[in-house]
């Protein structure tokens, strides 16, 4: 597993995030993420996790989870933001495959904030090493409270 994520140790709070403010994490997914994915989560379609099966497909090979690379999204808003933020909506665009030994790129932006909800709107760009877009979207994220 390859991971480069510049990650944000503080925790900041909604007033310190601006509209423009991005993370990026590179991510390299290996066979044994996808095989990991496919078992806790119990989705074992052999798109997925068969190789011979995958081979007869229009994509020629296993495919890595669509909700994996979502997943990496949601470690890429965590990046940006601290451990202060909740994920309250996501909307996903699945472009193209993302396969085993592939490396992407995903990249977050926030492009509006809802003061009254605390809730900040991101944009996602996720793209493969041969920065084709396998993944779009937007999601919201909610200032925690603590007491």
């Amino acid at each position: 597993m390859n991971t480069h994520l510049n990650q944000c140790h503080e925790m900041l709070r909604f007033d310190d995030i601006q509209i423009g403010r991005c993370q990026v994490l590179v991510r390299t997914i290996a066979e044994s993420d996808v095989n990991a994915f496919g078992h806790l989560s119990g989705d074992l379609n052999p798109l997925h996790m068969d190789q011979h099966f995958a081979a007869r497909t229009p994509f020629g090979h296993r495919v890595a989870h669509g909700l994996l690379t979502a997943a990496l999204v949601s470690t890429t808003h965590t990046g940006l933001t601290g451990p202060g933020f909740v994920y309250v909506g996501q909307e996903l665009r699945f472009l193209g495959p993302v396969f085993i030994d592939d490396t992407i790129r995903i990249h977050v932006t926030v492009v509006e904030k809802k003061p009254a909800k605390r809730i900040l709107v991101m944009d996602t760009m996720v793209r493969n090493q041969d920065g084709k877009p396998v993944l779009t979207g937007l999601s919201a994220l909610k200032e925690l409270r603590f007491q």
